[in-house]
């Protein structure tokens, strides 16, 4: 026969005034900041142990699970997660007074409560994704040479330049005479997954076939605040933003991608995108690596082809357009979770991957041309004509023109995120910076 529970006044008065469950949401956080910290001090463990490891045995099922259905779950996810921390404050205040407590100790338990519930939360990114973040720094990860001098990286810049100008030749258009892209978002993923897995297989790291790659039906939204795209680390999915600027969708969803095999600095997640598109020879792939490796470098229509002109004018004209007045405030949230998570500089490191581009090309020297492209110089416009100066960008788990840019908000690498009103950027090494961890 059960033992009745003894209900009397001096018990109650003994009773906790917080759930266990929320007792335990706090100690999870304090593990997972034990872990993070250790984590940070053992990069090559985290490298062989974690990311080439257990990690993949976590996100492969995620991946493969949410690639069953159509729309996309990150959205679900992280709105029941903004939930739980937006309710957890007011139950914890409710739990507490209802116990008798006073309106102190009831303030109190609302910040356990939050406290507990975004413990919970960190865990779970720590574990499925998080702890990527403690990989070797990228320069050592992809085993790059010394940053060229402030000469060659002119040079390289101008050359850079001249690479999107020859491959956006013959690529087909609007109406508006800006380039167009017509594959299908789903044909497009695959493509890339295939042409990641080798660009990667070449770097010495491993890919993940896994996953597939949806639009959100937030879009208009997540446009307005400056997001691009999202790597939706709870199950393992890549998400765009449609429509997305002109010319940048590949290298937007190749960046979303790298960050599902594991590569959670932004720079790096870049830097393998643009390793993708250059396995393409598709010059529309290729070209939308160039454009953004322009726009990153030197954000200016000045001496670029009367295509690539229009193009840069159609990708400032489209942000002008998308995105509103609290872009600033979600770059600065998300600034913040990045510098949190060890990533020197926040937001710039979005802009940071022309640096490990540089030190691969000064190496390695550029990549050949796709086959059918003419190597004839084409007409560029006289700068008196037409030169211009595009306003520097910034991008969130976002990501288009700019020092900084693509994919979100705590949870999902953000992507490409423009503000107009960020300072311009116009020398040769803009958004260049030698960084090691």
């Amino acid at each position: 026969m059960a033992r009745p529970r003894d209900r009397s006044p001096r018990r109650e008065l003994y009773r906790p005034a917080q759930p266990r469950r929320a007792r335990i949401g706090l100690w999870l956080g304090a593990m997972a900041m034990a872990l993070f910290i250790v984590a940070g001090r053992l990069p090559l463990v985290v490298e062989t142990v974690y990311s080439e490891g257990i990690y993949r045995y976590i996100v492969w099922p995620l991946a493969a699970f949410s690639s069953l259905f159509d729309s996309s779950l990150s959205e679900i996810i992280f709105g029941l997660v903004g939930l739980a921390l937006l309710i957890a404050p007011f139950a914890g205040w409710r739990h507490v007074r209802r116990r008798g407590f006073s309106r102190l100790r009831a303030s109190v338990g609302a910040l356990v409560r939050l406290t507990s519930t975004a413990g919970y939360a960190w865990f779970v990114f720590l574990i499925v994704w998080g702890i990527n973040y403690q990989r070797p720094h990228p320069v050592a990860l992809f085993h790059l040479g010394p940053m060229p001098s402030p000469e060659k990286v002119a040079v390289l810049s101008e050359k850079i330049g001249r690479r999107a100008d020859l491959l956006r030749q013959g690529l087909s258009e609007d109406e508006r005479g800006v380039v167009c892209l017509s594959q299908p978002l789903n044909a497009l993923d695959e493509q890339l997954t295939t042409l990641q897995l080798r660009a990667l297989r070449r770097a010495g790291l491993k890919g993940m076939a896994a996953g597939r790659a949806k639009a959100f039906r937030s879009s208009p939204l997540l446009l307005r605040i400056g997001v691009s795209g999202t790597y939706g680390l709870f199950c393992g999915e890549p998400n765009v933003v449609l429509p997305a600027a002109p010319g940048l969708l590949p290298f937007t969803l190749a960046h979303e991608r790298a960050h599902l095999s594991g590569l959670a600095w932004e720079e790096a997640a870049s830097y393998a995108g643009l390793l993708t598109l250059w396995e393409s020879q598709d010059p529309v792939l290729r070209y939308s690596g160039w454009l953004k490796l322009w726009l990153t470098l030197r954000p200016t229509t000045q001496g670029r082809a009367a295509g690539v002109q229009r193009d840069l004018r159609a990708i400032r004209a489209f942000y002008r357009e998308h995105v509103g007045a609290a872009a600033p405030a979600v770059q600065a949230a998300y600034g913040g979770f990045l510098r949190a998570h060890g990533v020197q500089g926040g937001l710039r490191s979005y802009g940071r991957f022309a640096d490990l581009v540089l030190r691969r090309i000064a190496r390695d020297g550029f990549p050949p041309l796709p086959p059918g492209v003419d190597s004839a110089e084409p007409t560029s416009v006289p700068p008196s004509d037409a030169a211009e100066t595009l306003p520097g960008t910034t991008s969130l788990r976002p990501d288009e023109p700019g020092a900084s840019p693509s994919e979100s908000t705590a949870g999902a690498a953000p992507h490409a995120l423009v503000t107009p009103a960020q300072p311009a950027l116009s020398e040769p090494s803009g958004g260049i910076q030698q960084e090691n961890r």
